[in-house]
């Protein structure tokens, strides 16, 4: 009877760390989809502001509040987009601006954040 009960607690412990291995890749996964979800808005975002006439681009956009439906659940992200002066003329007219899209999200209480950048000159 020893022996039965011996086994069965080696087994517990071996599927207790068996559910443990689940879990964490399970949470693996998920932060691995959030990753590339705020990869494919970062780069939606940044194509759109490289599609503006150069002049148009401002220093400071508003900020964008997105969600995506990740893993049957729906999750918020949000898109902070801005460019700031690289190279300048005689005249002090900008000639090229960079420009920066960064989407921050939270996944178990910590806020990760996906930063794009990219540069754009004057035609």
């Amino acid at each position: 009877m020893v022996e039965v009960m011996v086994a069965a607690l080696i087994m517990m412990v071996g599927m207790f760390g068996l559910l443990e291995t689940i879990n964490v890749s399970l949470q693996h996964n998920v932060k691995n989809e959030l990753r590339s979800q705020a990869s494919r808005f970062g780069e939606k975002y940044m194509a759109d502001l490289r599609l503006m006439p150069f002049e148009s681009i401002t220093p400071t956009f508003p900020v964008l509040h997105a969600s995506a439906k990740v893993r049957g659940t729906t999750k918020d992200f949000v898109v902070e987009r801005g460019s700031q002066v690289l190279a300048t003329d005689s005249t002090l007219a900008a000639t090229s601006k960079q420009l920066t899209v960064v989407v921050k999200y939270c996944f178990r209480n910590v806020t990760t954040q996906n930063r794009v950048i990219s540069m754009v000159a004057r035609p």
